[in-house]
């Protein structure tokens, strides 16, 4: 029917033109029909370019004798990992050399466990081990630097008289007396070197007023730091109701290792108080295999015991060891089976550490990719080691971007250096046989 009347349309157009310098009379323009025809014109002329844009666009025609063609960009680089995601410390585990008896246990701060032998949360008394935590707890609410001796102390009545209680307990105590005046440090030492009861509890009383407040401080920072398997009824370790857990204690030995005071004081072999004198550390393993700490205890109940630490050097990085020994034969003076027992302990995991290689130098361990090119291969330019020990899992990813990825290298699972390192192009790998790569006439612009 539109046909129809454009027809209609057309055929009076041709009636008012009969001449070709006549024009359509004043009669039919402004019409109706007029508007009509103009309005069609423009609707078959939109239509008919539209159709031409797409079948040009499509299949391409003859423009003064050149071929258009339509051209695809290039998909961007993309970086992908061809390394393994996890790599394992070679040589299954490592050797340690545990006691016979008792329970065991050392790691490796920043880098986590080495090993056990026994229940790492079985709870067990400690002995004087407790004065760890005694020290701990003074030194957050009394600060120290590493050399200073902080505010003086002057013992009261109440204070002097826990000497002749510790004696008739049978307790290790240093000799005291009313109105003497020794600083924190001083204090510190006699307790944590010559593990002096009458000492830890002169602290007690200074730091909260009472050893029964204090206690509830010890049990409150115990939580704090995660130890949940302890239980701290005396300050002193006597007690065989002061119990704690080997995982426990190296939590422990992990937050004294952010004290300089505290490592300070107990890597001394002896130290001067006012009345005592000359007070010697009962940690005899000092200066051997790296030892620099921390407190040796011994009690009918616990046994002889040592929480250690020690600084080992190997391949030029220095690491803490740190570690316990609970339970062995020895009540009384010296542990000294618990410091042969350490010893041997710190002595076998020092072995046990070295480096091992992740990656070796022109290693591929990453491509970049991209459609219609060459895949580039990355890799090292020098080899990527790890420090750890046999067994010791790590996770391998490669980041960045395509223009420059880089190697990254963290032990899994806890806080140790990760290694991060640059990787280089090694070589580039044609595309593959048979297929076609058109190259356009202008390549857009791409961001990788």
């Amino acid at each position: 029917m539109v046909l129809d009347r454009l027809s209609r349309l057309a055929g009076r157009i041709r009636r008012e033109v009969v001449r070709t310098d006549r024009t359509p009379g004043p009669a039919f323009w402004g019409t109706r029909e007029s508007l009509a025809l103009g309005l069609a014109m423009i609707v078959f002329g939109t239509l008919g370019a539209g159709l031409w844009g797409l079948t040009s666009a499509a299949h391409g025609s003859l423009l003064n004798g050149a071929t258009v063609e339509a051209t695809t960009e290039m998909a961007p680089a993309r970086l992908v990992q061809s390394a393994a995601a996890d790599f394992v410390y070679p040589g299954g585990s490592p050797r340690l050399t545990f006691p016979s008896a008792g329970s065991a246990a050392v790691e490796v701060e920043g880098y986590g466990l080495m090993g056990h032998s026994g229940s790492l949360d079985q709870q067990a008394a400690i002995a004087s081990i407790t004065k760890t935590m005694t020290a701990y707890v003074v030194l957050r609410d009394h600060p120290l630097g590493a050399t200073e001796s902080g505010p003086s102390i002057t013992l009261t009545a109440e204070m002097a008289a826990e000497y002749s209680k510790a004696i008739d307990q049978d307790e290790s105590a240093v000799a005291v007396r009313t109105g003497e005046r020794l600083t924190e440090r001083q204090a510190l030492e006699a307790m944590m070197l010559a593990s002096a009861g009458d000492m830890a509890d002169i602290l007690a009383i200074w730091d909260a007023g009472s050893v029964d407040a204090f206690l509830v401080k010890m049990n409150a920072q115990a939580r704090a730091l995660g130890m949940t398997g302890s239980d701290y009824t005396d300050p002193t370790g006597l007690a065989a109701s002061t119990v704690s857990t080997m995982a426990d204690q190296l939590k422990l030995a992990e937050a004294v290792q952010q004290l300089p005071a505290l490592t300070s004081i107990v890597a001394e072999s002896d130290a001067e108080v006012p009345v005592a004198g000359t007070v010697h550390n009962y940690n005899e393993d000092l200066g051997t295999y790296g030892i620099d700490g921390i407190k040796t205890g011994t009690t009918a109940a616990a046994g002889s015991c040592l929480l250690f630490s020690a600084h080992y050097t190997v391949a030029g990085k220095t690491v803490t060891i740190l570690g316990i020994v609970l339970g062995l034969s020895g009540s009384t003076g010296t542990p000294w089976s618990a410091l042969t027992a350490a010893g041997k302990l710190v002595a076998s995991a020092e072995r046990a550490l070295g480096t091992a290689t992740v990656a070796s130098a022109g290693q591929t361990m990453a491509l970049v990719t991209k459609t219609g090119s060459a895949t580039e291969r990355f890799g090292p330019s020098r080899a990527v080691e790890v420090f750890g020990w046999a067994g010791l899992a790590f996770r391998v990813t490669v980041e960045g971007s395509a223009s420059a990825p880089r190697l990254r290298v963290t032990r899994t699972g806890a806080t140790g250096d990760e290694v991060s390192t640059a990787l280089h192009v090694l070589a580039r790998r044609a595309s593959p046989a048979g297929s076609t790569v058109r190259k356009p006439e202008s390549t857009p612009s791409a961001s990788n």
